[in-house]
């Protein structure tokens, strides 16, 4: 496979979605260091390889509830190195980014827990502003982190299909510029309003608008947005339980 599949703006797209910067700092010992990690599915974990191909960073499969997860980690020097190329194409991350890389520079801090908690309050303050549009390749990095696909067959057989993508409560950049571009409705899914998700429904016109704008760079969900649109161009989803077994082949 080739790694220029792979843009910043892809893996930007894909952080904000499903990965983490942070600070990993010990009291009276270390300086903060910077922290960098993925982690997916072990079934759709291809960009991870991809991203440790061209960055390196650690590797490893843990299995959490039965389900086995890989992780991609980086700290300090190679942490930074990520992050400075693709810190100017992050939506919901970027000012929490800067906020972590300040730290880094400031050295030890006077006080670790003062530290903890700035950290903690910052993460939950928007990055602003937003682009007015999501950039492609930046959409199918973090379509490809919590982006679904799925559909109902209805009464006369035909399929209904729809998408969502899911995010917390205090990173709902993504789903908003989304929205504002291509429209759906954002539901909080979970007590205590942690999680929000937005639903896209994709009759056959809005899935050409929607998917034929990126779906040819996503990698984990490539395949089931390009057999939406081999459907979608035939102007209709007649054929429901073909399609219903079809889209859940591919995932």
């Amino acid at each position: 496979e080739n790694i220029h599949m792979l843009s910043m703006k892809y893996i930007a797209g894909f952080l904000d979605a499903d990965g983490s910067v942070g600070i990993a700092c010990r009291a009276g010992i270390y300086s903060p260091q910077l922290v960098v990690s993925f982690s997916q599915k072990e079934t759709q974990d291809k960009p991870l390889h991809l991203i440790h191909k061209e960055f390196g960073g650690s590797l490893h499969v843990d299995t959490i509830k039965g389900s086995r997860y890989t992780h991609l980690a980086f700290r300090a020097g190679p942490a930074m190195k990520l992050l400075s190329r693709i810190k100017k194409h992050l939506v919901i991350k970027r000012r929490y980014s800067d906020v972590c890389l300040e730290m880094v520079k400031n050295g030890k801090p006077s006080n670790l827990e003062d530290a903890k908690l700035k950290l903690k309050n910052e993460r939950k303050i928007k990055s602003l502003p937003l682009p007015n549009f999501p950039p492609r390749k930046w959409l199918a990095g973090y379509f490809d982190g919590d982006g679904c696909i799925f559909s109902v067959i209805q009464k006369k057989g035909s399929a209904q299909i729809t998408c969502s993508i899911a995010s917390s409560w205090f990173d709902t950049e993504g789903i908003e510029i989304i929205q504002k571009s291509f429209g759906g409705f954002i539901r909080i899914m979970s007590k205590g309003n942690m999680v929000h998700q937005l639903f896209i429904g994709l009759p056959p016109s809005k899935a050409k608008q929607f998917f034929g704008y990126f779906a040819k760079h996503l990698i984990i969900k490539k395949e089931q947005a390009e057999f939406v649109l081999s459907c979608a161009e035939m102007g209709h989803y007649r054929e429901g339980r073909n399609i219903n077994s079809a889209l859940k082949q591919l995932k």
